[in-house]
């Protein structure tokens, strides 16, 4: 029977998180040397474990809400395509780790609060991204979509400026600056124009 609202993901998303914070926990309490020693930071670690729970929970609190806003305008459930889960995945990480980056600058570091101006320019449309896809808002795809492409037009910017100065980049590094460019394009262009995925939102396609 086919789970509603992405529900298989979210427990596997639940399951891989716990790995993850149950394994630094144990590291850091075991990690023998440094200063200050690892163990302090296992508070932290639980902090930003249980967080990521909360997260996950909202998250899917949130997705089945965007299934029956869907429902309520005859779009069927369906199962998620895996661009959907992966742009989860994806703005679901910058939007955490984005809020504890920010908080912790915020507490800790506020001499160098104008810092944050860039990162908090990226983490916003990122975070209302995170949430339009899980509300199933169409804006989020086109959103989703723009904000890879834009990351391919800065890093061509970035490229042609590094040829420009004559910068002594390996091949391989520009092989490997090339192949990101060419996945940022063709993603941007999938999620833009995909019919699967613009069915998850507007019950279109095939």
């Amino acid at each position: 029977m086919q789970q509603p609202a992405g529900k298989n993901v979210f427990r596997w998303m639940h399951g891989v998180w716990a790995i993850i914070g149950a394994g630094s926990c144990i590291f850091l309490a075991t990690a023998k040397g440094g200063h200050p020693p690892g163990l302090v930071f296992v508070p932290v670690a639980a902090v930003i474990w249980l967080a990521g729970h909360s997260l996950l929970w909202v998250s899917h609190k949130l997705a089945i809400r965007g299934r029956r806003l869907a429902e309520s305008r005859n779009i069927a459930s369906g199962k998620w395509p895996l661009a959907i889960i992966f742009l989860v995945l994806v703005f679901g990480v910058i939007f955490i780790f984005g809020l504890f980056g920010i908080i912790w600058q915020v507490i800790f570091e506020r001499d160098a609060l104008l810092e944050l101006v860039i990162p908090v320019s990226y983490w916003i449309p990122s975070s209302i991204c995170f949430f339009g896809i899980l509300l199933r808002q169409d804006w989020s795809r086109i959103l989703a979509g723009s904000g890879f492409l834009l990351l391919a037009a800065i890093l061509l910017f970035e490229m042609v400026a590094s040829a420009m100065r004559a910068y002594r980049n390996s091949i391989t590094e520009w092989a490997m600056v090339i192949v990101i460019f060419i996945l940022l394009v063709l993603f941007g262009q999938y999620v833009l124009r995909s019919e699967k995925i613009k069915a998850f939102y507007s019950g279109g396609g095939h």
